[in-house]
């Protein structure tokens, strides 16, 4: 499990010819909806997208990559194939915790795309409206995340952080990852 979790990346660049089907986004929502909930409430709910003519409607509203200012996120052809969007329901119970929630669900939704061989991203960074005009969502509902999807075409390396803790390329496209060691995240041990 612990390798599956270091393959487990933010993947920002994918195969955008090899398509994803509504089975597999149906297993991802399985994957999602079966996670640990706040007092069970349950208050999300999810839109899965994998028309091509609508991911190219939803992708002008995603942020890509804050911290790597010379890039403004994929080309075309590495652009990602599908998006699940996460919503939490505003109706939802006092004991909800979306924020929580929603970080469970992604989470088990990317640990299974991967065991399958497929990338994804986690967006918090979008333009929401825009995107509830898009697919059509009414106000009960509020936009969390959007994670993206596909087979990735780019490599992403875990590397010892040693101080700042911001990701970057090197000139052939490699993707690094600084993660703060073991020891350095340990408050106490008892």
């Amino acid at each position: 499990m612990l390798e599956l979790i270091k393959k487990t990346r933010s993947y920002r660049r994918f195969d955008n010819s090899e398509k994803l089907d509504d089975q597999f986004l149906s297993s991802l929502i399985d994957a999602a909806r079966l996670a640990q909930s706040a007092a069970n409430a349950q208050p999300l709910r999810y839109v899965t997208v994998n028309n091509t003519e609508m991911c190219d409607k939803i992708y002008p509203h995603l942020r890509w990559a804050g911290r790597l200012k010379d890039w403004d996120g994929p080309v075309e052809s590495e652009r990602p194939v599908a998006y699940v969007c996460v919503y939490g329901d505003k109706d939802a119970p006092a004991a909800a915790n979306t924020v929580v929630d929603s970080g469970i669900s992604m989470q088990n939704m990317c640990l299974y795309a991967m065991e399958q061989g497929v990338g994804s991203c986690m967006i918090g960074n979008c333009i929401k409206k825009e995107i509830n005009e898009l697919l059509g969502i009414d106000g009960r509902y509020e936009l969390l995340w959007v994670v993206a999807f596909g087979y990735p075409v780019e490599n992403v390396v875990l590397v010892d952080c040693e101080g700042d803790v911001a990701y970057y390329r090197d000139k052939a496209g490699n993707h690094f990852v600084p993660k703060r060691k073991n020891e350095d995240v340990i408050l106490g041990k008892f």
